[in-house]
């Protein structure tokens, strides 16, 4: 008898939003440690090309950045990524969290020149250490 096993995991993306561009980190469930993954134009086309990557991806759970200030205040510009994460969510039907990410960039610009995936994996590490 032959004994099958499976290892079930969640798959996680974590998205830096920005005006030009949107950086992409991915994570499981399993090994805890989210990775820098890619860049792309933050277009008309936008949530479409979420949508796929979810897809090819198998992503399960979207973690998206949004600055909120030390005294727990939203900008005009955390409002529109919160919006972003709600239009996002309602086209790929995958639950989008949104998780603090109000120094991420600089950290991520001190580490790499691959700022905006490296802050999207800073957002997505947050959120998974906090899990």
């Amino acid at each position: 008898k032959q004994l099958l096993c499976y290892h079930f995991f969640m798959r996680y993306l974590g998205i830096d939003y920005g005006e030009r561009r949107l950086g992409l980190a991915k994570a499981d469930s399993e090994t805890k440690i989210a990775t820098p993954f890619k860049t792309i134009l933050n277009n008309a086309s936008v949530l479409n090309d979420l949508a796929h990557i979810v897809k090819t991806e198998v992503i399960e759970k979207i973690i998206v950045g949004v600055p909120i200030s030390l005294d727990g205040q939203k900008n005009d510009f955390a409002y529109k990524i919160t919006e972003f994460a709600e239009d996002l969510e309602a086209r790929t039907d995958i639950p989008v969290t949104l998780e603090n990410e109000v120094f991420s960039s600089k950290i991520a610009s001190e580490m790499s020149e691959k700022i905006d995936e490296s802050a999207a994996a800073i957002i997505l590490q947050t959120h998974l250490d906090r899990l």
